[in-house]
């Protein structure tokens, strides 16, 4: 893996560990606030049918359990005594100390009563703080009744209009701004409305919501720049490993030219004396095929060292080197029986390099060449589609396949599979067309469409 890909593979990483976060940090914020509104829906609805079932108003005084009571039970046996004297209490009346300790019973809660909304009827100052108002309304729709003694924010006109818009909704329970609302029918044709103040809940599960938003948006940045920071960290022995990769290439590389040049030169010599034989044809085809292997191992080699060459990267006009790379061929496909069509768009500029713009196109068109079909047409067309420059190299190959297309820019990879081919080459060419597309700020593809198979480099224009 190079250096290029191995940096890239650290930026999908960091992207994919911020993405998951965010995602993850969403589904527990979204689940809090979700929770959180339950409850307060629960809590409002608990209000509210206490409401309802007292007739429109919350009952004076009531017991510690009002949340499930019937209506006669909410009232506290506190507020059923008088104090007739200061020793001597009425017979089964309570003490201060009693109501003292059935205070301390009502405002004492539990998990339990946190996770079911019932907290809040367990604090005496309870029906002095909720706000409510209600209207009832005659089996004719007209009103009956409109109690807004709990609240200041509407008059009886106000609250009747209200009922009347909640009455018009296709849903018995809901909310109008920071009010929720219900409507009940009554065992007598009417209908009763109650409205609920429930500002500082609203107001609360606001401030969440956007605390969970800003909370996810600190968190977010903190983990890109702690694992853009430790991604350094981790990817720093692939890199070196990626540079003794390359240096062994180069290194190899030098240390055989030696020895092929003495068994080239030893082949030659014992021609010259004793004549040629199939035995130093043989070798000599041989070391001139590892000659070009170790050639083609140096530029992949040197490929790598730099991802651009901005200093040889200039704007230029590819139009005229692509077509004569490619009609250099067009005798080498004549010769093997196949034809080379080159359309190539005059004026066509982006920011590449000549000699590496011109090797690109050779290896696309021999390779190109080589894997033909028999009589088939090779298309080499170089395009400007709005800000993208295409080159496409184009051929007919019947043994190929969409699978096949993925392994195509891996190195030796060669379509047969016992590379006892007559085609030629090492199985790298592709490798290098991939490595120079690279270093010009372009990516290469190949897909397989109707027995014909491409490969598109797509640059940026300039």
């Amino acid at each position: 893996m190079s250096t290029r890909e191995i940096n890239r593979l650290r930026k999908k990483f960091i992207l994919v560990s911020t993405i998951s976060f965010i995602l993850v940090m969403f589904l527990m914020g979204g689940m809090i606030y979700g929770f959180v509104l339950g409850n307060i829906r629960a809590e409002v609805r608990q209000i509210m049918d206490i409401i309802i079932e007292n007739g429109g108003e919350l009952p004076e005084i009531r017991s510690k359990n009002v949340g499930s009571e019937s209506v006669d039970g909410r009232m506290n046996k506190a507020g059923q005594t008088g104090r007739q004297g200061k020793d001597e209490p009425e017979d089964g009346a309570q003490t201060d100390d009693d109501v003292t300790r059935s205070l301390e019973e009502q405002m004492k809660w539990g998990l339990s009563d946190f996770f079911n909304g019932s907290s809040v009827f367990n604090s005496p100052d309870f029906i002095y703080t909720t706000r409510y108002f209600s209207v009832i309304f005659d089996p004719d729709g007209k009103v009956r009744d409109v109690k807004i003694s709990h609240t200041a924010s509407a008059s009886e006109e106000q609250a009747e209009h209200y009922a009347r818009v909640a009455m018009a909704r296709l849903l018995n329970f809901g909310s109008f701004g920071s009010y929720y609302y219900q409507v009940e029918k009554l065992d007598d044709g009417g209908a009763m409305v109650v409205y609920l103040d429930r500002t500082s809940q609203t107001a609360l599960t606001m401030r969440l919501f956007f605390s969970v938003l800003i909370f996810i948006g600190i968190g977010s940045a903190a983990v890109f720049f702690i694992m853009k920071h430790l991604s350094h960290h981790i990817i720093r022995p692939e890199i070196e490993n990626a540079e003794r990769q390359k240096q062994f290439i180069t290194n190899a590389s030098h240390e055989l030219k030696t020895p092929l040049a003495v068994i080239k030169a030893n082949t030659e010599m014992q021609e010259m004396l004793d004549g040629e034989s199939e035995w130093t044809q043989s070798n000599l085809r041989q070391v001139s095929r590892m000659e070009g292997l170790i050639q083609n191992l140096v530029m992949i080699a040197r490929s790598q060292e730099q991802d651009k060459d901005s200093d040889l990267m200039t704007r230029m006009n590819v139009s005229v080197p692509v077509r004569e790379s490619a009609q250099a061929f067009a005798s080498m496909a004549a010769g093997d029986g196949k034809s080379l069509t080159v359309e190539v768009n005059d004026g066509v500029f982006l920011r590449a390099d000549d000699s590496k713009m011109r090797q690109l196109v050779s290896l696309l068109t021999d390779n190109a060449v080589k894997y033909c079909d028999d009589g088939g047409e090779i298309r080499v067309t170089l395009s400007q589609e709005k800000k993208q420059v295409i080159l496409r190299v184009s051929n007919p190959y019947a043994e190929g396949s969409e699978e096949e297309c993925k392994k195509f820019f891996e190195r030796f990879y060669r379509s047969d599979a016992s590379h006892n081919t007559d085609k030629g080459g090492y199985g790298i060419g592709l490798s290098l067309a991939e490595g120079l597309t690279h270093q010009m700020g372009g990516e290469i593809s190949a897909e397989f469409v109707a027995g014909v198979i491409s490969f598109a480099c797509r640059f940026r224009a300039a």
